[in-house]
């Protein structure tokens, strides 16, 4: 495993058994934030199961960028998942 500088403001990650799907909304979600200047992801090989997620932030980690906006991500899911249910149960 390469060293990893967690106080970087500048970090690829790569991320096993992911792809486009994941990829898109992870960058969506960070080119949102003010504290990243470039958010982007790649797909290397289409027959390997590998997501790479470039980000670089204003100067703060990008670890904790990266994990803020993994926080972000579950509140959206959980918000989209109780609008939802609530319209699931107002057709009921």
């Amino acid at each position: 495993m390469d060293k990893v500088d967690y106080k970087s403001p500048n970090i690829t990650f790569s991320i096993e058994n992911e792809d486009h799907t994941l990829g898109n909304t992870l960058r969506a979600v960070l080119v949102e934030r003010d504290d990243v200047i470039f958010a982007g992801y790649s797909v290397p090989h289409p027959m390997e199961p590998e997501m790479n997620v470039r980000i670089q932030t204003t100067g703060q980690p990008a670890v904790d960028v990266f994990s803020d906006c993994l926080d972000d991500m579950v509140k959206i899911c959980d918000i989209l998942s109780e609008k939802f249910k609530e319209a699931i149960d107002k057709d009921n």
